[in-house]
């Protein structure tokens, strides 16, 4: 391995051509050159240097490695540069995982935001279920997670993660549009639920586990008619007036759904949403950019009926 110090020193030489000169320039002794020149020489395996009287010339091998060393040191210029840069938050490269609809309500939105104020950054950004966040964090597949309250985040107080809040994800009610409740502006879990139709994912998801929770401290078990996992077969099922629905907010913003009204409930059903980083690293500028892109998710209408423009299923 060729020591990156002897090629400044080899640089120097093919400026000064003397011993002397280069010890000058370096601030070392003229004994230290010579040293420094005769290691480097063994580390490439051949001359790199041929002396004429007091002047010291580059042999063949010399010029090619110089070639070499002027490339060197301009990435390590640029390197310190883009590190100076990093350390004032110009530039950075990073990598973000999230849940489906974190992905496309919270990282997309927050990294297409930064490409406009952050254009030295580069970030990637993967699916990451929270189950598996934890461990992609710790192998350093991720750089930030984005994920929900779960049983698998880290116990409060850890010293290898950091958790930063972003937002309250509330759960809102998803009725036909001639529901009877549909003209409601508002709904109460128990007085205006509990004997419904519901719709639900299966037992033992995240999904599921949330909303009955909410239902029970509410003082009543759901009756669950339809069991799917996907939040677009959700919307199908409710427009065609076979059920209703708690769904997390960033699950129904992409959906296009014409003849569904969704409302906001007293009572429900919220997962905290979390920014998940491995301790010591900073989360930003990624972290505000997401907060950002969350105080924008949106909310019910009031009107009696919601439609969506656009989108793709959530999870």
């Amino acid at each position: 391995m060729i020591d990156v110090r002897r090629l400044q020193l080899l640089q120097a030489l093919s400026k000064h051509r003397t011993v002397a000169g280069t010890a000058e320039a370096l601030n070392v002794t003229p004994s230290a050159v010579s040293q420094q020149l005769a290691a480097l020489s063994k580390e490439a395996g051949a001359a790199l240097v041929e002396r004429r009287g007091r002047r010291f010339l580059l042999t063949g091998a010399g010029r090619v490695l110089l070639e070499h060393a002027d490339v060197i040191f301009a990435e390590m210029e640029s390197a310190e540069a883009d590190l100076a840069a990093y350390a004032e938050g110009g530039t950075g490269v990073a990598r973000a995982g999230s849940f489906s609809t974190g992905v496309s309500d919270l990282l997309a939105p927050a990294v297409a935001a930064l490409g406009r104020t952050h254009p030295g950054w580069r970030f990637e950004i993967v699916q990451a279920e929270p189950e598996e966040s934890t461990e992609l964090l710790s192998t350093g597949a991720l750089d930030l997670a984005v994920t929900m309250s779960s049983v698998h985040l880290p116990h409060s107080g850890s010293s290898e993660f950091r958790m930063d809040p972003i937002m309250v994800e509330p759960f809102d009610a998803v009725l036909p549009y001639h529901h009877p409740l549909a003209t409601r502006p508002d709904l109460e879990l128990a007085a205006d639920l509990a004997d419904a139709d519901w719709i639900m994912s299966a037992p033992g998801t995240a999904w599921y586990d949330c909303v009955t929770a909410a239902c029970n401290q509410s003082g009543f078990q759901p009756r669950i008619v339809h069991t799917v996992d996907e939040f677009s077969a959700v919307m199908a099922l409710v427009q065609a007036g076979l059920g209703v629905a708690l769904m997390p907010r960033m699950g129904w913003t992409g959906l296009a759904s014409p003849n569904v009204v969704v409302r906001t409930v007293r009572n429900t059903a919220r997962r905290h949403i979390i920014a998940l980083t491995r301790a010591g690293a900073s989360p930003e500028p990624l972290l505000g950019a997401i907060r950002e892109a969350a105080s924008k998710v949106p909310v019910p209408a009031v009107g009696p009926m919601m439609t969506v423009d656009a989108g793709s299923p959530g999870g």
